[in-house]
């Protein structure tokens, strides 16, 4: 593998992975939504910036409507939820609810979409990582907190959100290139939860501005803004278009391990015996489910 390969997949598993407690960091701190919103809004902004500096950009006003659909599903809703919920759960616990997607999307490809073929596999990993969910929300106290059951349910439903999304941006016309697209739905989905911060009265209990400035809070930002939010996924679009999509996403079980690995050594984040289980059996659904995957289009030649 090439070094520009491994560099990129570097920023996904670890970039990437880092972020949870880079949020639980901020939120602090930081009222949730108004940190959430102005990490999107700029990193967006930067991308829609750096996309029209190259050149080549196609957004027409239907694309832009459609981007800012996806903008509202993909990171009002389901970043709002992050950030509030890890106020209430650790970083490692949120990155493992959020190991779910590829899960959920799987689901949609193979009942929505039909995409995908039914395997016993398949079947299983949807199981595991359900079972697993169910596990962490039974957890006992951890050194972050007694789990909040509201919050993990809120972070559920914010993946499947993420995942509906990630599905419906396949049959919808977005600006080009991807940079731009990507900006454009950052920008929209920051702004929609500016105004949620302003709507639920954040704005009135900002902190002081030597907390609000700190060099904790401006460096867990800036990682926010510019290492997981424009450079791992300029990797990830670049890797999407050099290596295969499942190797590609194993991503999705590496970030909770580099997670769970942040929050122990950095935050003193604990997970009891059960919540471990949990873990084990969501992680273990990731896996079964990306190694299950089937198009049909290729199960049907298989068959003849």
């Amino acid at each position: 593998m090439s070094i520009s390969k491994l560099l990129a997949y570097a920023a996904i598993y670890i970039l990437w992975g880092g972020s949870f407690l880079a949020i639980r960091v901020i939120v602090a701190e930081v009222p949730p939504f108004f940190a959430a919103g102005f990490r999107f809004t700029l990193a967006g902004l930067l991308l829609i910036a750096y996309s029209h500096l190259r050149g080549e950009v196609a957004c027409p006003k239907r694309a832009l409507f459609n981007a800012a659909v996806l903008g509202f599903i993909m990171f009002t809703i389901m970043y709002a939820a992050l950030f509030w919920g890890e106020i209430h759960v650790s970083s490692g616990i949120a990155a493992v609810v959020s190991a779910m997607i590829p899960v959920w999307i799987f689901a949609g490809e193979l009942t929505v979409l039909r995409t995908q073929k039914a395997t016993v596999l398949s079947i299983a990993g949807i199981l595991l990582g359900l079972s697993g969910v169910v596990v962490l929300a039974g957890g006992t106290r951890s050194t972050a907190g007694q789990t909040s059951g509201f919050a993990l349910a809120a972070l559920v439903g914010a993946t499947i959100c993420w995942s509906g999304g990630t599905l419906l941006s396949r049959r919808l016309t977005l600006p080009a290139p991807q940079t731009d697209s990507a900006g454009w739905q950052m920008a929209s989905g920051g702004v929609l939860l500016l105004a949620l911060s302003l709507v639920s009265g954040e704005l009135r209990r900002l902190p002081a501005s030597g907390i609000l400035f700190s060099a904790k809070i401006l460096m867990s930002m800036a990682y926010l803004v510019i290492a997981a939010s424009i450079l791992a996924y300029t990797a990830y679009v670049w890797l999407i278009a050099h290596e295969p999509a499942t190797r590609v996403s194993s991503y999705a079980y590496v970030n909770p391990v580099i997670a769970l690995i942040l929050g122990a050594l950095l935050a003193g984040e604990r997970l009891s015996a059960f919540q471990m289980t949990g873990v084990a059996l969501v992680l273990a659904g990731v896996v079964a489910t990306l190694a299950a995957k089937r198009p049909v289009t290729e199960a049907k030649k298989v068959a003849a």
